[in-house]
């Protein structure tokens, strides 16, 4: 019996005793008259520890049973190692068939001396931004470079979240943040129907170029049509009418970088958990993870209305994110790309392709693609042109030389040559020491 209990009891019995009256007794028990006379009644007819509580001593309801509580403790400590209490109540739901909730899971296993590995930081001061308010409107790229495996192989995850509902609409691994990496999210959404209005991304080099080192065009380039060159993904962006946006700091694209603290403390627990090892695997796992982690995690975005763009066919997708590089034809209709010589074919789609000398065509390569050109509207692969085979000329048989060398003669005009004979400077000038013994005595005589 607790303090306030047996204070409660002491009352009640001097109210019987007629030491207090009811109004006495309702202002110690901070209780109402009407009150204090129901407990007057129920003490004298079923005594005086009637009033207190009737659940006393009685074990609840939803009390851990000890023979699931050994098993979470011991699933706990064998298996999920590591896996913050979150995250374990979901294993245990999931796979277990144990359903508790994280605060009774946390609070029996704080009783036993195990913490939550899941830090508690202080978050760092920024000003924030609204999420946009309808599905498809805006979505936050970036990759996530991490020891995903577990193995010391550091993989790069692909992401892509959606801004008004923080659902992942793609994931792809590759060992680097590369163009490939971020087309293949591209072609995840649009295989998904989730193309995007707007694209929101950090400054590499993969989205922009710096415009502080970049070259600028001069007045007469702009007015005669060009344009700065763009790279790769972001022309890409540009012909399906996508709106690229550079993110300034980590915090202005804060919902990929909240999803990347949550994937590096869950998915290599759970790829472990499956035997994934190789980044083959872990993509194919990817295809499943997706929805249960949008199950989990996504919320209702402000307007039902969904705004994503209209689904593209595959095969135009993958010529749109291809690497386009600028070729002009030679006077033999034909041109020059990774030290081979191509050429036009007469035809392409049925249709006569009106190619002259000198004429400007874009080169589109990838590896799901191969090498297309894209001029006046058609696309078609170029012929490769075989180069020449060198033919090789019989040797002539080495001719030696012979050992023995020329006799000397004495009387030959270039005995005595010098450079200074062919001398400009000194043309016409004859020296004492440069003569013969025998001109120098002819002129000696005169």
């Amino acid at each position: 019996m607790t303090k306030q209990e047996a204070r409660k009891v002491t009352i009640v019995e001097e109210l019987l005793a007629g030491r207090y009256n009811n109004g006495q007794a309702a202002e110690l028990l901070d209780l109402s008259v009407r009150q204090v006379q129901r407990l007057k009644a129920e003490a004298a007819a079923h005594g005086v520890m009637s009033v207190l509580h009737h659940s006393r001593g009685v074990k609840p309801t939803n009390t851990l049973d000890p023979q699931i509580a050994r098993t979470l403790l011991e699933v706990y400590q064998t298996e999920l190692t590591g896996y913050n209490f979150c995250h374990a109540t979901d294993v245990f739901a999931e796979e277990k068939g144990i359903f508790v909730g994280v605060s009774t899971l946390a609070r029996y296993l704080k009783a036993q001396g195990i913490k939550s590995p899941k830090a508690k930081r202080r978050p760092k001061k920024h000003r924030s931004r609204d999420a946009r308010t309808h599905e498809g409107e805006l979505v936050e790229m970036d990759a996530s470079g991490f020891d995903w495996l577990g193995t010391g192989s550091y993989l790069h995850l692909h992401g892509a979240v959606d801004d008004a509902t923080d659902r992942i609409l793609a994931l792809h691994f590759e060992k680097e943040e590369t163009f490939e990496g971020y087309c293949e999210l591209m072609f995840q959404m649009n295989h998904d129907g989730h193309l995007p209005r707007e694209i929101y991304t950090d400054a590499r080099t993969i989205f922009a170029y710096d415009s502080k080192t970049k070259q600028k065009l001069t007045l007469a380039e702009e007015l005669d049509g060009q344009f700065e060159k763009q790279p790769h993904f972001a022309r890409a962006l540009k012909e399906l009418n996508i709106l690229l946006i550079i993110a300034r700091s980590p915090q202005a694209k804060g919902c990929i970088e909240r999803l990347w603290g949550t994937l590096q403390d869950r998915l290599p627990k759970d790829m472990k958990r499956q035997g994934v090892t190789t980044i083959e695997q872990a993509n194919e796992f990817l295809r499943n993870y997706i929805p249960y982690y949008n199950r989990k995690f996504a919320v209702q975005p402000a307007s039902p209305d969904k705004v994503y763009l209209p689904k593209h066919d595959a095969w135009q997708m993958q010529l749109i994110f291809a690497r386009h590089t600028t070729r002009k034809l030679d006077s033999g209709l034909s041109f020059s790309f990774n030290n081979q010589k191509f050429t036009l074919p007469a035809n392409a789609n049925g249709e006569r392709i009106p190619a002259m000398p000198h004429d400007t065509l874009v080169v589109a390569t990838s590896k799901n693609i191969g090498i297309q050109v894209v001029f006046k509207g058609l696309v078609f692969k170029p012929v490769l042109l075989q180069p020449k085979q060198k033919v090789h000329a019989t040797p002539k048989p080495e001719v030696k030389k012979s050992a023995v060398s020329k006799p000397y003669n004495p009387h030959s005009p270039w005995r005595d040559y010098t450079d200074i004979f062919y001398s400009k400077k000194r043309k016409g000038d004859i020296f004492p020491d440069q003569l013969s013994a025998a001109t120098h005595d002819i002129f000696a005589d005169r």
